[in-house]
């Protein structure tokens, strides 16, 4: 890094420091007193905030919205296509529209990477976010003579249909999301995540945007309705339900245990309809969780009595509008969404869903919003456009209602306050598919391990050398049936000059599987480590297997591993399905475990270190050196040694815990601080997390690295969401997270080079480097 960017950073670092107690006050009055107009920020919106805590839950700041919903009319395709798109696997990255490749074929030219600088530290944690919502971002206008007859607004887009039929998309292009065929005419729209679906005058279904799952590859035929979901669709034929995409893996399926509906709309893998007797039936599609949520005792239909007008289906709403006007919603007591759907007791004519709000159109035309997610409390009222509205559709956080002269007013809901880092696309915007780890080579490249099987050396400079495979093991695992399944990670020894050898932790498949046995159960969890010649080529032929991990189930292996300051192999593993293994001594399932791997040989592969707390115990298995974890998928050191673990839960609590020698970090009787009648979290043997995140704030908490430059705070995601945290001690309130950015979804690991610069890992996006947001060119 030149001596211009580095000063260019120290000014900015300095001006920060000086600016940031009146950022603090000025966003404390917006909520107050809805004084801060900033503009909203740009790219993707998030759920609800996490909670921070050491022991119980406690409000930190909520993530900005981020959805780069700017109304620009769509990119019209010059060729229409001439059949229908075939359903792609659900592991491909397609669009119906322009494919996009998953790998390079050549080095891109990459712009110079700056290196980033320690920013001062908040003094004060950002605002805690208070019942009052905030006042409404400005409306995204749109061309002043569009005049729409339907509205359907998707996660970062919207589109709107026009007297004459024809269809005017905006917002992001992601996915090919407002590539609309030419000379389309429709009758209805539909929007779902990142495509959209419409209904032509014959009856025939267009689709277009995100075909990753098969979503944007209709059925041909002729149909009365369509509806869009997040990553399926849904179709009636004369009453009947068909639907595509995902959880529909071998094309459209007619689903014969719906009665006949009259209108159906879609949500996060569930449809409803209303029936001939007006009642709310809701196929989720064999989730088991929706199904038990719907409170159906395990069935895939659920039937919810009326009489209902309307249907009121957003991500995780499933809600409709009875014939006296009142909302009601099925989905109200599942303890994930239980706060977000519920409503006021208005009287509506229209209503839509959201992620975390929903708003509806009253009886005297006006907008009424409410929801959870800062700044709005649970069921709360938040802030809506004024004036009178006919028509409300709702994405994400973005909204998007029709006046009653056709013209569409959007906005994101809520307004949040700008974040301390932007992110910055590495390797030149490379499109990597499946990333789970990272580490630097001797030579100043970066090595990206795909969970597929492939190494591959990547220089961040420009006029880099191209991208080099430096071993593809695929063959050899695996992959990819389950999520689980596959690399989870690889190290080099940090002694490289005299132990020049890459360690791979990856699920192999059984050498002599049983006959006709699922190779799914098949599987063993294998750290292997190989020779590096020349500091840059890996001998594949030199693998000598270093330990072995039964897996006899297909989830929850984990597969952190990284060397500790001590010069020890740390591995973290999951529980394998088996809650029980979680506090067995004599397994290592569900642990972190302690080895020394220097001078390993085929006869010993490895040394126990005399110090591991059950080395001379004879009824633990002397490796072990933390245990209780139910699915450990990273982890990260602190310089000092501190062992940072985050630990994903079942469905009630996500956890971060700070591991020491013996430690017992409470699963399966504790998850998180909810534990088990008899248990507490800090008692009885077991040591309770710093952190604890509900499953409404976090899907699956994502660790992490420790950053010199935030006091060696531990830099976490969430999966779900994509917001970035960083986990504090503070010396009077304990330990808290702070937000720091917002990445994409699934998110899911982190590295961080010697110059201190945070790379995120993304599946199906390029990596991205966490930058101050004012330096970030």
């Amino acid at each position: 890094m030149n001596a211009k960017r580095i000063t260019e950073i120290a000014r900015v670092i300095t001006r920060r420091s000086n600016a940031i107690y009146a950022l603090i006050a000025c966003t404390t009055l917006a909520f107050a007193f809805y004084s801060c107009n900033e503009s909203p920020p740009t790219e993707q919106p998030t759920p609800l905030p996490p909670t921070a805590t050491r022991l119980a839950p406690t409000p930190i700041p909520a993530t900005p919205t981020l959805a780069n919903f700017r109304p620009t009319p769509s990119s019209i395709a010059t060729t229409p296509p001439t059949q229908q798109p075939t359903p792609q696997p659900p592991t491909a990255t397609a669009s119906a529209v322009t494919p996009v490749p998953a790998t390079p074929t050549s080095q891109p030219q990459i712009e110079s990477r700056p290196t980033p600088s320690p920013i001062p530290a908040t003094p004060t944690s950002l605002p805690p976010i208070g019942p009052t919502p905030t006042s409404v971002p400005e409306s995204l206008l749109l061309p002043a003579d569009a005049q729409f007859t339907q509205i359907a607004a998707g996660w970062h887009h919207a589109c709107g249909l026009q007297a004459d039929g024809t269809v005017l998309c905006w917002g992001n292009n992601r996915s090919d999301s407002l590539g609309i065929p030419v000379e389309l005419t429709l009758i209805r729209i539909s929007a779902g995540l990142n495509f959209t679906c419409g209904l032509r005058d014959d009856g025939a279904i267009a689709c277009w945007g995100e075909n990753n799952q098969g979503q944007a590859s209709p059925p041909a035929g002729s149909f009365d309705d369509v509806a869009a979901g997040q990553n399926h669709a849904c179709a009636l034929d004369d009453g009947t339900l068909i639907c595509w995409g995902k959880g529909f893996p071998d094309g459209p399926e007619t689903i014969q245990e719906v009665p006949p509906l009259s209108v159906i709309q879609a949500g996060a893998g569930f449809t409803c309809g209303l029936t001939d007797e007006d009642d709310m039936a809701c196929w989720t599609n064999g989730n088991e969780e929706l199904e038990s949520a719907f409170g159906n005792d395990g069935s895939e239909l659920a039937i919810t009595s009326g009489p209902f007008a309307e249907l009121a289906i957003g991500l995780h709403h499933a809600c409709a509008i009875s014939v006296g006007g009142s909302v009601f919603c099925a989905l109200e007591e599942r303890k994930h969404y239980s706060q977000r759907a519920r409503p006021p007791s208005t009287k509506f004519v229209q209503a839509a869903g959201g992620w975390h709000h929903a708003c509806g159109i009253t009886e005297s035309d006006d907008l009424e919003c409410w929801g959870s997610g800062a700044p709005g409390a649970a069921g709360e009222r938040l802030n809506a456009p004024e004036g009178k509205f006919t028509a409300i559709s709702i994405g994400w956080r973005n909204s998007c209602a029709l006046n009653p002269e056709g013209h569409a007013v959007c906005w994101e809901q809520p307004d949040f306050p700008k974040l301390p880092f932007d992110l910055q696309e590495a390797f030149g915007g490379v499109k990597f598919e499946q990333p789970v780890d990272m580490f630097s080579l001797p030579d100043s490249r970066f090595a990206v391990v795909d969970r597929k099987g492939t190494i591959t050396a990547y220089s961040d400079e420009p006029n880099g050398a191209p991208p080099q495979t430096m071993l593809d093991i695929s063959d050899m695992m695996f992959c990819c049936d389950y999520r689980h399944d596959g690399v989870s990670g690889a190290v080099l020894d940090p002694q490289f000059e005299e132990f020049p050898f890459l360690y791979v932790y990856y699920r192999a498949l059984d050498e002599h599987p049983a006959e006709g046995e699922d190779l799914s159960s098949a599987g063993r969890l294998l750290v292997e480590r190989f020779r590096v010649e020349d500091g840059q080529e890996v001998v594949r032929d030199s693998g000598l297997i270093i330990l072995e991990v039964a897996q006899p189930h297909h989830w929850h292996y984990s597969g952190a591993m990284r060397f500790g300051p001590d010069g020890m192999l740390y591995m973290a593993t999951g529980y394998n399905s088996i809650a029980e293994w979680a506090q067995s001594l004599d397994t290592l399932n569900g642990k972190v475990l302690r080895i020394d791997v220097r001078g390993a040989t085929p006869e010993q592969p490895y040394r126990v270190p005399p110090d591991n707390p059950f080395a001379d115990d004879p009824d633990a298995l002397p490796e072990i050196w933390a245990y209780g974890l139910r699915n450990p998928w990273r982890m990260g050191f602190a310089p000092d040694g501190r062992l940072f673990i985050s630990d994903v839960g079942v469905d009630t609590q996500e956890e971060i815990s700070l591991a020491e020698a013996g430690a017992n970090l409470g699963a399966r009787m504790c998850e998180g601080n909810i534990c088990q009648e008899g248990w507490e979290s800090d008692a009885g043997g077991l040591t309770a997390p710093v952190l604890t995140m509900n499953r409404d704030d976090a899907c699956a908490i994502i660790g992490g690295v420790t950053a010199p430059w935030l006091n060696d705070g531990f830099i976490f995601a969430d999966y779900c969401s994509g917001r970035v945290f960083v986990l504090e001690d503070d010396d009077q309130e304990g330990w808290r997270a702070r937000i720091l950015a917002q990445a994409e979804r699934r998110t899911i690991s982190f590295y961080i080079d010697a110059d201190g610069t945070v790379y995120i890992l993304t599946y199906d996006k390029p990596i991205m480097r966490m930058l101050p947001a004012e330096v970030q060119e």
